[in-house]
């Protein structure tokens, strides 16, 4: 049985994480399958977007294995907070959009591994958290980093210093998920927001995702000069050229129709 299954719907790619008997928990193997289809995926013109979400319907993401933890040395340690912050960056720095779909639970590395998403949708039922401080632990997967950026300085540390989740509604009034959509839906409207990323230029898409996080990352001047960047090639494309025009000639027969 395959830890991770991918399933095409016309331009976008719907991914699962397929381990509900371990709440989908990342274990080696599947974060080995996630850098895969990244690399897979990565300029592939076929799929124009995707959507991750979880088998089950108890939890998108449980977080690390915590079998893989127990007894781990400090060394292995830091070789796999390195291994799985490398993949989530990988699948954050996709040219395409990447929606979660967070069904159920999303704890630890499944709150970091949606964070690295661009957009979240969550059912109802959906539950947060960064509960590593209760295994006296600290987030390893770039959710010291990522949370903060969402939902404010002052919010994460409660989270992260806590580890108590936070509901769905929650999540959504700090920033954290973009939508909450009922559970029954949760998947159809993830892929049909998805499709709505994919119907736009690639080009732009990519150059927006990019300057984004040049500017996060490196700071405003280096983003608003990556933003310069993105919107050169943009205009180097057919498609802008083409929707250029297309604007001008609606705002002309607007103006011809009024007169």
């Amino acid at each position: 049985m395959s830890v991770l299954v991918t399933e095409r719907r016309d331009a976008v790619l719907v991914v699962t994480l397929n381990r509900p008997e371990r709440l989908n928990a990342l274990d080696r193997e599947l974060l080995t399958a996630l850098d895969e289809l990244c690399a897979a995926v990565s300029g592939d013109p076929h799929v124009r977007a995707l959507v991750v979400s979880g088998a089950g319907d108890r939890a998108f993401c449980a977080g690390a294995d915590v079998n893989e933890l127990d007894g781990i040395t400090p060394a292995d340690a830091l070789a796999l907070m390195r291994h799985g912050q490398r993949i989530l960056d990988r699948l954050a720095g996709l040219d395409q959009p990447v929606v979660a779909a967070v069904n159920g639970v999303a704890l630890g590395g499944g709150c970091e591994l949606a964070m690295a998403c661009d957009l979240r949708l969550a059912a109802p039922d959906a539950r947060f958290a960064q509960p590593e401080i209760t295994l006296a632990n600290v987030p390893g997967w770039g959710g010291t980093q990522r949370l903060p950026r969402l939902v404010g300085a002052g919010r994460a540390a409660e989270m992260i210093l806590t580890g108590r989740p936070v509901d769905a509604p929650t999540a959504l009034a700090w920033g954290l998920v973009n939508r909450v959509v009922d559970g029954g839906r949760l998947l159809e409207e993830a892929i049909t927001f998805a499709g709505e990323l994919a119907g736009h230029s690639p080009t732009a898409t990519a150059g927006a995702k990019h300057a984004m996080a040049t500017g996060l990352r490196h700071g405003p001047e280096a983003g608003l000069f990556a933003e310069a960047e993105a919107v050169a090639a943009c205009c180097a494309t057919a498609e802008q050229q083409a929707a250029v025009r297309a604007f001008l000639d609606r705002h002309r027969a607007s103006r011809s129709d009024h007169r």
